[in-house]
């Protein structure tokens, strides 16, 4: 009996020391998120202040103590800014079992990776994808970057508040799937006259001819759906032409890669962005401070939206009832976030409600000109 009691014992000792030991390690087990943006491919110095901006989020967080006990683990994979680029960085992280994938850089770049990602039943979250293409589905897919849909309601609005009757767009087909929604939302919204001018900027483009094109009409004003640098140079180009009217451009060119590539060009341009440059909340100066002393940068927009949305990545995380992709879109959509970019909220999409801004440069800075 003794015998049976003492063995009895022990197993149960065994059975609650195994037991601690597996607690333990699930406790130490990270939660997985990946990064996939382009780092070496065309524009991929961008990429860099993105994975910037996500390390320090990262690392904060697990410095507050993590998920419910749990560290935060950011897996980084370039995507070289080629589809097959995208499908390996993809494949690698959801090999790694990531509870959600953040990217990519570009609409056209995150239209190839959605059906990968979100058929394997990962969340697809994104700071930078506008498309229409990826409005309004009930899908695992959400972002923190205003759709393509509303940047076109709001131009309307700012054109009639400016008397434009008529404008000249400028698109870059490198990323088609944003700049034609763009356009097709603006003319939806906006009665008067456009004129379309195309160029691909993967191609050495042709500047006397595009101008040539892009002043034809007669525009009022000519809006740039190009990024910071073809938008940079355009401006030179433009105004070297003698064209005096309006300048408009997107949230694609809202970063300080403009000036290097404009000069005094882009004083005067406004942009149709989300993005407040004049932003004074504590959170935000304090993350400035960190990333100039930390990666001896200063914050931009693309460092700004990625911090931001690890953050709201982990308050979602925090509120799962398990760590899956669809119930993570869950505790997303359930949820308010005071960032340090302003207030969000999602739809039942998951595509976000925040508001649009008129950014106007003056003397070669971003100035907010008031919400549109």
């Amino acid at each position: 009996m003794r015998r049976q009691l003492c063995f009895a014992t022990a197993f149960f000792v065994s059975v609650f020391i195994l037991f601690f030991l597996v607690s333990c390690e699930n406790q130490r087990e990270s939660i997985k998120l990946g990064l996939a943006i382009n780092l070496s491919g065309r524009g991929g110095a961008a990429g860099e202040h993105i994975r910037n901006g996500a390390l320090l989020a990262v690392e904060e967080i697990n410095e507050q103590g993590g998920i419910n006990g749990h560290s935060l683990e950011l897996l980084i994979r370039d995507d070289k800014n080629t589809s097959e680029g995208i499908r390996q960085a993809d494949r690698f992280l959801l090999d790694r079992k990531v509870v959600a994938v953040i990217g990519h850089s570009t609409s056209r770049n995150t239209l190839i990776a959605y059906p990968a990602v979100t058929s394997s039943k990962t969340l697809l979250i994104t700071p930078y994808a506008a498309t229409n293409r990826l409005t309004g589905k009930d899908d695992l897919f959400v972002r923190t970057q205003v759709s393509c849909d509303l940047y076109g309601k709001k131009a309307a609005e700012l054109f009639k508040r400016n008397s434009v009757k008529s404008v000249a767009l400028l698109m870059d087909l490198s990323n088609s799937e944003f700049v034609m929604d763009w356009a097709a939302s603006l003319k939806r919204s906006f009665s008067g006259k456009i004129t379309e001018v195309h160029f691909n900027s993967s191609e050495e483009p042709d500047w006397e001819h595009i101008c040539n094109e892009l002043l034809s009409s007669g525009p009022d004003a000519v809006l740039f759906l190009a990024e910071a640098g073809m938008t940079g140079i355009a401006l030179q180009k433009i105004k070297a032409a003698g064209f005096k009217g309006r300048l408009f451009s997107s949230v694609w060119a809202h970063t300080p890669e403009l000036f290097r590539y404009s000069g005094q060009a882009a004083e005067g341009l406004s942009l149709i962005t989300f993005i407040d440059p004049d932003n004074s909340r504590p959170r935000y100066l304090d993350f400035s401070s960190k990333m100039k002393k930390i990666f001896k940068t200063a914050a931009n927009p693309r460092s700004t939206r990625a911090y931001e949305l690890i953050y709201i990545l982990a308050d979602g995380l925090r509120r799962c009832s398990e760590i899956t992709g669809v119930e993570l879109k869950k505790a997303l959509l359930a949820g308010e976030y005071d960032t340090l970019m302003g207030h969000v909220q999602f739809d039942k999409y998951g595509d976000v409600l925040r508001p649009v801004y008129e950014v106007v440069v003056r003397g070669g800075q971003f100035h907010n000109n008031g919400e549109i």
